[in-house]
């Protein structure tokens, strides 16, 4: 539990990592459970917030290069959607 012993952005960034893996969960076994897949958009739109909020809790612990694969893959989740249901 070394994110309480953090500063207050690592605080706020650890917790809101854990809300919204727990709602990438929770959109996941619904898609799951009942196959309706119409929450997928919106799971993965989570998913890519999740690793751009991972990314920035590695730069708050001065680890930058774990940072860059974080952000590649929220990077590629956003375009992927902003491909696939806008155009």
């Amino acid at each position: 539990m070394d994110w309480i012993r953090g500063t207050g952005r690592l605080r706020i960034l650890t917790v809101l990592r854990l809300i919204v893996g727990l709602l990438v969960i929770g959109l996941s076994v619904y898609g799951l459970w009942t196959e309706d897949f119409r929450a997928l958009p919106f799971m993965l739109l989570m998913l890519g917030f999740l690793m751009f909020v991972t990314g920035m809790v590695e730069i708050e612990k001065r680890r930058g290069a774990y940072s860059i694969p974080h952000f590649l893959t929220a990077t590629g989740v956003f375009v992927f959607l902003f491909y696939t249901y806008v155009m």
